[in-house]
């Protein structure tokens, strides 16, 4: 294509030349011509003029003599002129007295060009013995027009040959100028423009062609020059947008993609060992909903800053997006020093940040993976890495992890898991299971505790399995406020157990992390016709001790709702009681693992209970699976109980069919237990 059009450029431009030459030379022809013309006709009215001054005198006297012998002398001279063709001798009254020669057949193109000329007339007149002068005939003649324009054709043909023949010559001395003084250099550019790579615009600029350097054409190559300055400006701006992090300036995943990438293919030659350690914040997005987006922005920016500043100058670290940062350390690393940079990527990320006044605590977690025994390209080392930094979470947070292959088969059936929860969860697939409270002052029902249930095939998915998957996910948000739905609509069926029947749900310290949690839980049981006050959100003690500063505004939020606050599973952690006249807790429940030996050890749940009575809360002991376990809550003051020894959890209407008609009474002896009026 482009070849062919530099071809017939050459051609249009050569007939272009030949073409303009050709028409400039037929006009200047033209003109030449049209100027012979009036040469020629001065020179023939001359000529005829002059023979019209010889023959006007002899012709007068051959007519007054009428001498017929004198007018033959005069025709037999005439007829010697090659320019006359026909001379008549006419008397006064217009008749030829003689004449010589074949009147002429003048052509249209004499008639055009000698028209006016080719016939000449003089008057004859002789003089009277008085002096006076008369008018005694005329004298005409006729001119050869042959001979008159044969001068002429030969002249205008000759011209138009040798004309046409220079402007041809001339048309084709201007195309080899043109094509060498223009054309030539217009390819040449054309073919430095070719060359022009579109990823580096200013690796080889156009060359101005020789000796054009102060014309036009090097005119238009320095401002294509400077045109493919700015496309390399812009694509250098360009470039550092797609691959840059606008927020922190640091490499982007696309950009840290291509240095692992790099680096692997330099580290695979040599065998040498590289890391890629991912790190994700902890508590990012509590921080972000607490303190706004500007706030969380600068924190990343922080981070950033000490993150560069905690790595050694050959390595690189780069944000991948939201509060995660991706480090590639190459150079031969050894498992001792990896581990050695994560922990003081960890330490220096405990520190207090300040953020406009506000002083703010954070932590990190870090997934490791190591080239090459955790993979062979930088896809598998960063999505190895994403594996045991979610691994590093589930240990708390503020940990580091390094990749295994048994955390890839793990992440494996978390995604099934999460997927088939997820569907479950849309198609409505999931169960609201309940399990009673009792008081055991009296024996009467109190309430019963929500329990999610997976119903799956012929068996039932225990909560042990995709409870942490949901946590871990995310999903427990969405799961979480269906639970919380679900037995809200019940409780409301179920109006008739009585004003003092309450209902548990257990709440994750995910939720606890949504700022809009204490709006939306409030939202959820008013749209089904109850209030907050009939309802016991659980928590468990280590969800509220991994975050007590953050989570306490929620559950304050919650309590002044008119929640109630259960701790789950209390005693089992170590440093709740220095926390727990902070929180705004109305009922402790003393784990499973304190009742089961009771009532020979005992010594945990007495403590348990009389912490409560002292601080004023409710007690309740679940896994109450005996009758003796059973006997010494109630005597040691405890007030609530739950366990299989009661019942263990059961769907909606078996519950209803079995506790609230009529409503469950357990004898003050022992005894089995039994429903009573």
């Amino acid at each position: 294509m482009g070849r062919s059009t530099l071809k017939s450029l050459s051609i249009r431009q050569a007939l272009l030349a030949l073409v303009s030459a050709v028409v400039i030379g037929l006009a200047l022809t033209g003109i030449q011509g049209f100027l012979a013309l009036q040469r020629e006709r001065q020179a023939a009215a001359t000529q005829i003029n002059q023979i019209m001054d010889l023959l006007q005198g002899p012709a007068a006297n051959a007519l007054w003599n009428y001498d017929n012998g004198l007018a033959d002398k005069l025709f037999t001279a005439v007829r010697n002129l090659k320019s006359v063709e026909r001379l008549e001798i006419r008397d006064s009254a217009n008749a030829i007295f003689a004449a010589s020669g074949e009147m002429p057949n003048i052509g249209n193109m004499a008639d055009h060009m000698f028209g006016d000329i080719l016939t000449s007339e003089r008057s004859l007149f002789q003089e009277k013995p008085t002096g006076e002068t008369e008018q005694i005939g005329t004298l005409i003649l006729y001119a050869n027009a042959d001979v008159i324009t044969a001068h002429l054709r030969t002249f205008l043909l000759s011209s138009l040959i040798s004309d046409l023949l220079r402007d041809v010559i001339l048309g084709l001395v201007l195309a080899v100028v043109f094509h060498f003084f223009l054309t030539r250099p217009l390819i040449k550019l054309g073919r430095d423009l070719v060359r022009v790579r579109p990823t580096e615009p200013l690796a080889i600029p156009l060359r101005v062609p020789a000796g054009h350097s102060n014309d036009e054409l090097g005119y238009v190559a320095s401002r294509v020059n400077e045109l493919l300055g700015q496309l390399h400006r812009s694509q250098t701006d360009l470039r550092r947008i797609a691959t840059h992090d606008p927020l922190t300036g640091m490499p982007n995943r696309i950009m840290m993609s291509e240095i692992l990438a790099d680096a692997v293919k330099k580290a695979m030659p040599a065998n040498t060992q590289l890391a890629v350690l991912l790190l994700d914040l902890d508590r990012f997005k509590h921080i972000n909903d607490s303190l706004g987006h500007g706030a969380g922005d600068k924190l990343l920016r922080e981070v950033g800053h000490r993150l560069q500043d905690t790595v050694q100058d050959r390595q690189t670290v780069g944000r991948l997006g939201g509060d995660e940062f991706l480090i590639v350390l190459d150079g031969g690393q050894s498992i001792e020093s990896v581990a050695a940079t994560a922990k003081r990527l960890l330490a220096q990320l405990s520190r207090a940040f300040t953020l406009d006044d506000q002083i703010v605590h954070t932590g990190a977690s870090i997934g490791i993976a190591m080239f090459p025994q955790d993979g062979a390209d930088a896809l598998s080392l960063m999505r190895h890495a994403d594996v045991a930094m979610y691994a590093a979470k589930g240990l708390g947070g503020g940990a580091y992890k390094f990749f295994n292959r048994a955390m890839t088969e793990r992440a494996t059936i978390m995604l099934r898991t999460e997927a088939s929860l997820r569907d479950a969860l849309c198609n409505n697939q999931l169960e609201v299971h309940y399990q009673p409270k009792i008081r055991l002052e009296d024996g009467k029902l109190y309430g019963a505790e929500a329990l999610v249930r997976w119903p799956h095939g012929d068996r039932m998915i225990s909560p042990a399995e995709f409870i942490p998957v949901a946590e871990e996910t995310g999903l427990i948000i969405e799961l979480g406020d269906w639970v919380l739905r679900r037995a809200a609509q019940d409780a409301a069926r179920w109006r008739h157990a009585g004003p003092g029947f309450t209902m548990a749900v257990n709440v994750s310290a995910r939720q606890l992390l949504e700022l809009d949690f204490p709006e939306r839980a409030s939202r959820i049981v008013r749209e089904c016709g109850m209030t907050p006050h009939n309802f016991i959100l659980e928590v468990t003690e280590s969800a509220v001790m991994r975050d007590v500063a953050n989570q306490l505004a929620v559950l304050n939020a919650l309590r002044a709702a008119g929640f109630g606050i259960a701790v789950d599973d209390f005693g089992t952690g170590y440093s709740s009681l220095s926390y727990l006249r902070q929180l705004p807790v109305t009922m402790l429940k003393i784990d499973r693992s304190f009742v089961i030996d009771l009532p020979e050890d005992n010594a945990l749940a007495s403590t348990v209970i009389s912490l409560g009575q002292k601080l004023g809360l409710t007690t309740i002991a679940e896994g109450v699976e005996t009758r003796e376990q059973l006997d010494w809550l109630r005597q040691e003051g405890c007030i609530l109980a739950q366990g299989y020894l009661i019942s263990k959890p059961l769907p909606a209407a078996q519950f209803v069919e079995k506790f609230l008609s009529p409503t469950l009474v357990l004898p003050a002896e022992t005894g089995p237990l039994s429903a009573a009026g």
